[in-house]
């Protein structure tokens, strides 16, 4: 038995030179435990490594500190007893990847048995690209199938998720399964997106090629570029690039809010009306604005090489392998065959397009082209608004003006009316005075309201002395009174008026409308009266003193007659000294 023993010593010195001498006590409390993977015996001992190169004497740890920086807190003794009796679950996934993995399959909401049937029988209803993505990066690694394996005999001691893996390596080829089905599924819906948007890069370059309004409209903007530059280093040119497009509305007019863009389509509006449908044209230019070519053939290279690989895998697998996966991944390989002609086809079109628009072919980007022709699009859709919206405030404008006109026609007829109106009154008044017309009588100045501001006109008459005839008829001796009656002392009312004159005569014009305040008229005209009266009171006391000789009529106006545009009204009074 000792040689036996011997010889296995032997043995294990022969394939691993440095063994392990000593064994690892076993710690007296309970523990933290350190997060590793654990490499598999094989693969320590199979070849020279760092494991296998250790020296003999290596030295041991002081178990004891160890022990006593790194042990657990006691629980209790019930608690204790249950994890003593309990056995621990044994697991070799790391704590991370085996919480993710556990979240995973609880999405499914089946067992694993039942997960583990869907990958055998080839059924994708419950998974799509992502959850076979996420899958593909949840699969145990070479290590930790090997660790599995070698303790297939002790399942029931595993964890859920070492279980789940190795009902998982019971199924043979589950990588390329999952390749298989992930392949099927993402090419599918990498074939949907591309498709469509590589259709619609070719219908947008034919529109470019095809539009008979775009050649017309760069040709009018040639023109006015050339009248623009003439005899600049720029002018007489016979072309220009696509994205002088986007150059017109930075060119600014000097009237506010106007560029070269507006005045060009007013130009095309007048003469070249059927120019302003070019948007029409362009329309699907603006939708392929936001595909990229270059990503489309990316895409469309890593999905061919993806299912090529597939299929030559698939050709030396199982039958059963063959017969789930290798045609749906065969009509999937034809299908993109058909895409990269007509990438192809998309990308002789952007060699045509650059010889077209007299483009530098090696940096001419499709791209590009639709994206300048989405901005010009856009703004020429905005200054045909700009523009409507102009001409309908210079018609309101135009409008308004007139209504303006009109008004102020009518004014000022009425003003010439009325100054006409008025200087035919003064006139005709003159005329009446001169003739000595009886005038209509003054009303009081009680009853006159508080807008009636005559104008007065004054009439003065001096009587000479020497005039015997004028004196016999203007002093007449009066008749003596009778007993008892007292004669009056107001020089005023003993006044007489001239012959041919009756009585104080005024006329009245009414309120005039035009005039906003005459007080000012009324109390001058006040003051004149009152110093007038004042005079004759003077005039007619007991010692004239020597006569004066005879005056003529005195007419006075007040100052508030040089107001022209307005009515005026006058009162006529005779007062005699």
């Amino acid at each position: 038995m000792i040689s036996a023993q011997t010889a296995q010593g032997l043995g294990r010195s022969y394939f691993s030179p440095a063994p392990q001498t000593s064994t690892t006590p076993c710690p007296t409390l309970r523990m933290k435990k350190l997060n590793w993977q654990k490499l598999p015996s094989r693969a320590v001992t199979a070849h020279q490594s760092l494991w296998t190169s250790a020296s003999s004497d290596s030295v041991e740890p002081d178990y004891c500190s160890i022990e006593q920086l790194f042990s657990l807190p006691p629980t209790e003794t019930k608690t204790r007893t249950k994890a003593q009796t309990e056995p621990k679950e044994i697991s070799f996934i790391d704590a991370k990847k085996s919480l993710n993995l556990n979240i995973f399959l609880k999405h499914f909401k089946c067992s694993h048995e039942d997960f583990v049937s869907l990958i055998r029988r080839g059924d994708r209803s419950k998974f799509d690209v992502e959850v076979l993505k996420q899958l593909l990066k949840l699969l145990p690694e070479k290590h930790e199938v090997e660790n599995l394996k070698s303790h297939q005999a002790d399942r029931d001691k595993l964890a859920p998720v070492d279980r789940f893996y190795l009902q998982l390596l019971d199924v043979p080829s589950y990588s390329l399964r999952i390749e298989c089905m992930l392949l099927c599924e993402e090419s599918s819906c990498v074939l949907e997106n591309l498709k469509p948007k590589a259709e619609l890069l070719d219908r947008a370059c034919q529109s470019v090629r095809n539009s008979t309004r775009l050649p017309s409209f760069c040709k009018l903007i040639l023109s006015v570029g050339n009248f623009l530059n003439y005899g600049t280093h720029t002018g007489n040119a016979e072309g220009f690039k696509i994205s002088t497009l986007l150059k017109l509305s930075e060119t600014k007019a000097n009237k506010s809010r106007i560029t070269l863009l507006h005045h060009i389509l007013q130009e095309a509006e007048q003469n070249h009306p059927d120019l302003l449908n070019l948007p029409d044209d362009l329309e699907i230019c603006e939708k392929a604005a936001g595909v990229n070519l270059e990503s489309i053939q990316c895409d469309s290279s890593t999905l061919m090489k993806q299912l090529k690989n597939a299929e030559r895998k698939l050709s030396s697998s199982s039958e059963d392998l063959k017969e789930q996966y290798l045609s749906p991944i065969q009509e999937s390989v034809q299908a993109c065959e058909q895409l990269q002609q007509l990438l192809s086809s998309l990308e002789d079109q952007r060699t045509h397009l650059s010889t077209y628009l007299c483009e530098d072919s090696s940096s001419f980007s499709i791209d590009q082209l639709f994206s300048t022709i989405k901005t010009f699009r856009g703004l020429f859709l905005k200054a045909i608004k700009e523009n409507e919206s102009r001409r309908q405030q210079e018609k309101r404008r135009k409008q308004q003006e007139e209504e303006r006109k009109l008004k102020g026609d009518t004014k000022i007829i009425r003003r010439d009316v009325s100054k006409q109106d008025e200087g035919c009154i003064i006139d005709n008044l003159l005329a009446e005075i001169r003739k000595g017309h009886n005038l209509k009588k003054t009303r009081p100045r009680a009853e006159r309201g508080s807008h009636d501001h005559p104008v007065v006109i004054r009439t003065s008459l001096a009587v000479d002395e020497p005039d015997s005839s004028q004196s016999s008829q203007s002093e007449k001796p009066a008749e003596p009174p009778e007993t008892g009656t007292q004669i009056p002392t107001d020089p005023i009312a003993e006044t007489r008026p001239e012959p041919g004159i009756d009585e104080t005569q005024s006329l009245d014009f009414g309120p005039d409308p035009e005039i906003g305040n005459g007080r000012n008229e009324e109390s001058e005209f006040e003051e004149i009266t009152s110093l007038e009266v004042r005079t004759a009171e003077h005039n007619d006391g007991p010692d004239p003193g020597p006569k004066e000789p005879a005056q003529k009529s005195r007419i006075r106006i007040s100052p508030a007659g040089a107001d022209v545009g307005s009515k005026r009204r006058a009162k006529v009074g005779c007062v005699s000294h």
